[in-house]
C-alpha cells in the first residue's frame, strides 16, 4: 500500500505543488479544498499521476466547527480508503486579512485559520497516524515569524488590529505549536517550515485592494511554489529527517527560529491558550 498524506489549501500555491509532487513520489493524496471549481480542476490534472490516487475533499478552515466537520470528511476517507491509517500530514492553508474580523467562536479570523485549526485538524487526525511506521506532520511558518513579538493579553490581536501584525504572530504560534507538540508526542515527528518568499496569491484573498497591490509587488521578488514543496517532500519522506522533530527549516536544513520560540513558558502558554479557543478538553484524548 502506498503511504497516504493530507495537504491542506491543496488546490493552489504550495499546498497545490505539494500534491502534485506527493503524487509523483507514489504517495496518496487526500486534498482538502473549500472551492469546488478549483477541486475538480485539481481532480482534472492530477488523477492520473502514476500509481499513487488523489482524493479530493470540500472543506473550511475558519471556525471550531468547520475544522471539526473537514476533519469528519478527512476521516472518512482515511478510514474507507486506507484502513484508518495516515502517514503524513501537510499543514499548508493559510490566510491573511486587511481588517478585524471575528468568526462565529469569537475568534479572529487570521489567528483561527492560521493557527488554531492547526492546533485543532492535528488534534482529529493524529491517532490515525499512531498505526504509520513513519508519520510525519509538516507546518508552514513564515520567516515573518522572526519579527513577530507576544502579548498574553492580546493574544488575538483584537486591540489595535493590523495586517501585518496579525499574519506574523499566527505563524509565530505555528513555530510554538510545533516545539510544543514535539515535547509532547515524541513518536510523531512534526516539523515547521520557513517556505520563504514564494509568488503565490495568499495576498490577493481578503485583503483590500491597497494591501493587494504590495502583496503583488512584493510576491514577484518571490520563489515559484515548487521550490519549497521540494524541500518539504524530502523533509516529508526523506530517514534524515526523521529524528529532528521540533525545529524550523529553510531550504531543507535546520535554521534557529525566532529566539523567543525557544521560551518554555511562551509556548505552554500558547498551547494552554489554545487548548480553550479550540474548545478542545485535553489534547491527545478521543472516543
Amino acid at each position: 500500500m502506498n503511504k497516504v498524506a493530507i495537504v491542506t489549501g491543496s488546490t493552489s500555491g504550495i499546498g497545490k505543488a505539494c500534491v502534485e509532487l506527493l503524487l509523483k513520489a507514489g504517495v496518496d493524496v487526500i486534498g482538502l479544498g473549500r472551492s469546488d471549481e478549483k477541486i475538480n480542476q485539481m481532480i482534472a490534472s492530477f488523477s492520473a499521476i502514476g500509481n499513487a490516487k488523489l482524493t479530493m475533499v470540500k472543506g473550511d478552515l475558519s471556525t471550531n466547527h468547520d475544522v471539526l466537520e473537514s476533519a469528519n470528511a478527512l476521516i472518512e476517507v482515511i478510514k474507507s480508503s486506507y484502513e484508518g491509517k495516515l502517514d503524513i500530514l501537510f499543514h499548508v492553508a493559510g490566510r491573511v486579512s486587511s481588517g478585524y474580523h471575528e468568526n462565529e467562536d469569537g475568534n479572529e479570523v487570521t489567528f483561527a485559520t492560521n493557527h488554531l485549526s492547526v492546533f485543532a485538524l492535528t488534534h482529529y487526525l493524529y491517532p490515525f497516524m499512531l498505526s504509520s511506521n513513519d508519520p510525519r506532520i509538516l507546518v508552514v511558518s513564515s520567516r515573518s515569524h522572526y519579527r513577530a513579538s507576544i502579548n498574553y493579553k492580546n493574544l488575538q490581536n483584537k486591540s489595535f488590529y493590523n495586517i501585518l501584525k496579525a499574519y506574523k504572530r499566527s505563524k509565530l504560534y505555528n513555530v510554538f505549536f510545533v516545539k510544543a507538540f514535539a515535547s509532547k508526542m515524541k513518536h510523531i515527528p512534526i516539523y515547521a517550515i520557513d517556505p520563504g518568499l514564494v509568488n503565490t496569491q495568499i495576498g490577493m484573498k481578503g485583503t483590500n485592494k491597497l494591501a493587494q497591490y504590495f502583496w503583488q509587488k512584493h510576491a514577484a521578488r518571490g520563489t515559484d511554489a515548487y521550490y519549497p514543496s521540494g524541500f518539504m517532500l524530502d523533509i516529508a519522506l526523506k530517514p534524515e529527517y526523521k529524528d529532528l522533530s521540533g525545529h524550523y527549516f529553510l531550504e531543507g536544513r535546520v535554521v534557529k527560529s525566532n529566539p523567543i520560540t525557544y521560551r518554555l513558558d511562551h509556548i505552554e502558554h500558547v498551547w494552554n491558550e489554545s487548548l480553550k479557543y479550540a474548545k478542545i478538553n485535553q489534547y491527545f484524548t478521543h472516543k
